[in-house]
């Protein structure tokens, strides 16, 4: 028997194993977010500067699997997306963490996403045909200036690796699918354990953004494969899984056969599970084990879990009731 299919089968069997790990992920979140917080609120730039370096070392992660570097952008980013003026206290912000540390990474990353909110406050978040198509000459302008900064920029904010993703999403906000590809195999190859790279770029080629399913396969082949000394198919199983949250039909093809292939999914839960022994990665068996029909994986997974369903987890159109409630009425 495969060893890691060995300690995934032992450990289903095991619910005081099973429960070992008692700090979710967003309690973990929490304190990244608090301390995102705090330390902009006391102007420590020098302090924020430092835990950007320690978290792009290694890439540190949550006991769910999610890297700390990406839940501190995100939080720097709820901060001050609301904030989309010309020289308001985003801007005050940024100058003032320069003055502070002139070869910041983390301020010029700061500035980039401040375009990615003026982008949302001009654009809107629906789908295309739901802009006023006076608004798109606007917004591919902005666009392009992000572009330029971030080029203007990259000898030093690429020193942060949230660059790259960054990147791929003006690559997909232009349609610029030779300038996604480039930026992606470019930011794996200086960052391969970054998790972002991979998500950014899955993102950008699915179907709804003019890509299609067999580049996503290849972006999470690609995934596991850069990272299978550290985690075997980890990174396959999570970069689909991020795929059925972004584009929910994706999970036809898990539930047909198609493209997607349940036993290599299934080994990256298990893999995963060795890497993150959580209710998080727990959950993410569960979600796959249903769109694949696997009675005997959901209730294994189920009887480690003992209740503990993260509901934010689970991808639209799928919930742990329905999916219990379906195999119950296989017996």
């Amino acid at each position: 028997m495969n060893i890691k299919k060995f300690i995934f089968s032992a450990l289903i069997l095991s619910p005081v194993i099973a429960s070992a790990s008692t700090t979710t992920e967003m309690t973990e979140r929490g304190v990244i977010e608090q301390q995102v917080m705090d330390l902009t609120y006391k102007k420590d730039w020098v302090q924020l500067e430092s835990i950007i370096k320690q978290y792009n070392t290694n890439f540190p992660a949550t006991s769910g699997g999610t890297q700390k570097l990406e839940i501190f952008w995100g939080s720097m980013y709820d901060i001050y997306k609301n904030d989309v003026s010309d020289g308001g206290f985003t801007d005050e912000t940024i100058n003032e963490w320069l003055k502070a540390v002139p070869n910041s990474s983390g301020a010029r990353i700061l500035k980039a996403f401040k375009y990615n909110a003026q982008i949302v406050e001009l654009r809107g978040e629906g789908p295309a045909d739901s802009v006023d198509p006076s608004v798109w000459p606007k917004y591919k302008k902005l666009v392009n200036q992000q572009k330029e900064y971030l080029l203007k920029n990259k000898d030093l904010a690429d020193k942060d690796a949230e660059w790259y993703p960054i990147m791929m999403m003006v690559a997909r906000n232009l349609e610029d699918k030779d300038l996604l590809y480039k930026t992606f195999y470019e930011g794996i190859e200086k960052y391969p354990t970054y998790q972002d790279n991979y998500l950014q770029a899955m993102e950008g080629r699915l179907p709804k953004w003019g890509g299609s399913y067999e580049e996503i396969e290849k972006i999470a082949r690609i995934a596991a494969d850069k990272n299978k000394t550290q985690s075997g198919l980890s990174m396959y199983a999570y970069i689909w899984h991020n795929a059925f949250f972004f584009q929910p039909d994706s999970m036809n093809l898990l539930r047909n056969k198609k493209i997607v292939s349940w036993n290599d999914l299934l080994q990256g839960w298990r893999d995963r599970y060795v890497q993150y022994h959580s209710t998080r990665t727990l959950n993410g068996v569960l979600i796959a084990s249903c769109i694949a029909d696997d009675k005997e994986t959901f209730t294994r997974a189920n009887a480690m879990i003992d209740g503990q369903v993260e509901r934010q987890s689970w991808p639209m159109g799928v919930t742990w009731q329905q999916c219990k409630d379906y195999f119950k009425q296989q017996n």
